[in-house]
C-alpha cells in the first residue's frame, strides 16, 4: 500500500522522467521532434532537455495540460496524413525564428511524429541549413525512419523551395 501510495505522489509531483515516443534531436540546442508528450513525466522529459516552444500539429493530440505551465505552446492543426499548406510552414518556421531570437529550443510533435511532424522538419532544415529538399527529406528520415510518409508531404516540402526562393520568408 505504501509503495502504491508513493508511486501516485511521484506522478503527482514528477519526480520522474520519460522519454515520450520517437523522441530525437534533429538540431541539439535548437529542434527536437516526438510523439504525442501525453504524459507529465513526457514533459518533465522535455523541459530536462532544455525544450522552451512546444509546437502540436494535432487538435486531437495535444499534450499533457502541464505543458502550459513549462512551454510557449502552439498549435498548427494539419490532419493526419495530409501536408501542412504553405501557410502552415511558414507560421512553424517564424515560431521557429522567434525561438532562436529568445535562444529557446523548440520541440515539434503529431500523433506519432513521424509525417506531418517530418515535414516541418525538412522545412527547418531547407531554411535555417540551407539544405534541398532531397537531401533535408533523406537527412530527417535518417535521424527519424518513418517520417515524411505520402507523395503528398514530399511535394509540400518541395513547394517550400519555391516558397523560399520567391523570398516568402
Amino acid at each position: 500500500m505504501k509503495k502504491a501510495r508513493r508511486k501516485r505522489e511521484a506522478v503527482a509531483d514528477c519526480e520522474f522522467t520519460s522519454e515520450p515516443w520517437n523522441f530525437s534531436w534533429v538540431v541539439r540546442g535548437e529542434v527536437c521532434a516526438c510523439a504525442w508528450p501525453e504524459s507529465q513525466a513526457n514533459i518533465a522529459f522535455l523541459r530536462n532537455e532544455g525544450v522552451g516552444v512546444l509546437v502540436s500539429l494535432s487538435k486531437e493530440r495535444q499534450p499533457h495540460k502541464s505543458a502550459h505551465e513549462h512551454f510557449q505552446c502552439h498549435l498548427i492543426h494539419v490532419e493526419e496524413f495530409e501536408d501542412p499548406s504553405m501557410e502552415q510552414i511558414s507560421q512553424f518556421i517564424s515560431i521557429c525564428d522567434k525561438a532562436h531570437e529568445e535562444n529557446k529550443i523548440v520541440c515539434v510533435h503529431c500523433r506519432m511524429g513521424r509525417g506531418r511532424t517530418g515535414v516541418m522538419l525538412a522545412c527547418y532544415l531547407m531554411k535555417y541549413y540551407r539544405q534541398v529538399p532531397g537531401e533535408a527529406m533523406c537527412n530527417v528520415r535518417l535521424m527519424r525512419p518513418g517520417s515524411i510518409e505520402t507523395r503528398e508531404q514530399e511535394r509540400a516540402v518541395m513547394k517550400f523551395k519555391d516558397y523560399l526562393e520567391w523570398g516568402h520568408l
